[in-house]
């Protein structure tokens, strides 16, 4: 069978294009599997999709969609698609996994595929060139007679069968993004899933709070071919926790250390899977930034969101990190549902406390497919949901924290947009918030505009421009103008 993947555009003033890992894997394992396949890279090189459809002739057509922005591309090029091929149109990628029937009846495919996709893709196609019926197929959600039907969702696959990523199907190199310490950084995974079940987070519905590691090996072959073949300085983990399993996770930075790479790179972790000696190590194996997730200083709270983790650990983690090199990115989230203010102060007192370069306080946002988007639709009605693509591109990929028209807290929403901003601001005028790279999120912000001009033209610079000028005008107010509510909570 033939198979096209679509990789949809996001305006690149809002988001610079990401290398579309989930295609990518699921294009190798399907071409491992006997069926040729290819991928339409429209996110970062503009070719005319009637002169893809007509040279490669799919059955079937999948497009991923990361996100809602990338959502409304996605329903422009199915319309079209109509009007070119009768091949079938599928869907998949988190945003339409989160809200599926939404999806079919907006967007208009054939199916939805829900969570990852590798395995369903690899039945589906294969009950296509059979002839056979294609409903039964675990994983899928569709419209049958205008009623809408969802499948149990598939069991999720283990990595360590999967076949190595084929990188002839993209042009890495047309992705490359700076970082902390590197201008040419690539994302990579080494692993998929979260093993916690965070009421915030739809985690345990995409992976299942599963998390599945890749063999070490088959990972460095691919970091082996970003460096020699493409030039890479840089790679971003984007597990959503990275390879939690420590025989796996030192097995691959001895690697690293081996081979002795001019090469940054970072992750996502969680607090309690680290110890001083493993910080040691994925320092002395290219490791310069991590992400920590730790949400809220109230032990309480902890419980209540099901996060599980032990905060007397942040302290001494985030100093191993800090003092073997790394910078860490501490991440806070306020606004939860009966949130009072002084549980905010828990959080600020702790983020404050921790020897963390960057901290992050962000206001919640229900995300679909999460406890707390359930909690929303049956505690608060009188918060209206969003209803189309293009409402939920807006709240949850445009930077919804400032206007906020929702507070599921009893912490007053000017609280909430000062101490959110307050920490934006502080990140960015810290000269040594990144270690080794001096005002290192200022140079970032400066080589991105720049990118937007070399790569993506002047349009793509002028709305960006915009974009950011408009955010730090409003970083700067929130965090400028409102003394009283900054003395209430100890930021000076």
């Amino acid at each position: 069978m033939n198979v096209l993947f679509i990789n949809p555009q996001v305006p690149v003033y809002l988001r610079m294009p990401s290398l579309p890992l989930g295609l990518i894997s699921i294009a190798s394992y399907l071409q491992a599997n006997g069926h040729k396949v290819k991928i339409y890279e429209r996110s970062s090189k503009k070719t005319d999709l009637e002169t893809e459809i007509k040279t490669f002739c799919p059955d079937i057509i999948g497009i991923s969609t990361l996100s809602y922005l990338s959502c409304l591309d996605a329903k422009k090029l199915t319309k079209k698609i109509r009007t070119l091929t009768k091949a079938p149109v599928v869907w998949g990628g988190p945003a339409p996994s989160s809200l599926p029937e939404m999806i079919l009846r907006e967007g208009k495919p054939d199916f939805v595929m829900l969570g990852e996709g590798e395995l369903t893709w690899q039945e589906l196609v294969d009950k296509l060139e059979r002839n056979e019926d294609v409903y039964g197929t675990e994983g899928l959600a569709f419209l049958k007679d205008g009623e809408y039907v969802c499948n149990p969702i598939r069991p999720v696959g283990d990595l360590m069968t999967f076949p190595d990523l084929d990188w002839s199907l993209v042009e890495p190199e047309r992705y490359f993004s700076t970082f902390f310490n590197c201008t040419r950084m690539l994302y990579l995974h080494a692993s998929k899933g979260c093993p916690a079940a965070c009421i915030f987070c739809s985690n345990n519905q995409f992976h299942q709070s599963c998390n599945r590691c890749r063999d070490p090996e088959q990972v460095m072959r691919d970091i082996e071919y970003y460096v020699e073949k493409c030039g890479v300085n840089g790679i971003y983990f984007s597990d959503e926790l990275f390879c939690p399993r420590r025989d796996l996770r030192t097995r691959l930075c001895e690697m690293l250390i081996e081979k002795n790479y001019d090469l940054v790179w970072g992750c996502q972790m969680r607090l309690g899977v680290l110890n001083e000696d493993d910080v040691k190590l994925m320092a002395k194996a290219g490791c310069r930034w991590i992400l920590f997730g730790i949400e809220s200083g109230s032990p309480e709270r902890i419980k209540a969101i099901k996060k599980n983790i032990d905060l007397r650990k942040a302290k001494p983690t985030i100093d191993w990190c800090e003092n073997a090199g790394i910078t860490v990115q501490a991440s806070f989230i306020v606004g939860f549902p009966d949130e009072t203010p002084e549980e905010m102060l828990e959080t600020i007192n702790l983020a404050k406390s921790l020897n963390a370069s960057l901290v992050d306080v962000n206001i919640l946002f229900p995300s679909p497919n999460s406890e707390i988007y359930e909690m929303w639709k049956r505690d608060y009605p009188h918060y209206r949901i969003p209803t189309t693509i293009k409402e939920w591109a807006r709240k949850v990929d445009q930077n919804v924290s400032d206007s906020m028209p929702w507070n599921f807290s009893k912490i007053p929403k000017l609280d909430l947009k000062v101490v959110h901003h307050y920490f934006q601001w502080k990140d960015f005028i810290g000269k040594s918030s990144v270690q080794h790279d001096t005002y290192g999120i200022v140079k970032k912000m400066a080589r991105d505009t720049f990118n937007r001009i070399f790569r993506h033209g002047f349009v793509g610079f002028f709305f960006g421009t915009y974009v950011s000028v408009k955010q730090f005008t409003t970083v700067f107010f929130y965090s400028h103008f409102f003394p009283k509510i900054k003395k209430k909570y100890g930021l000076d």
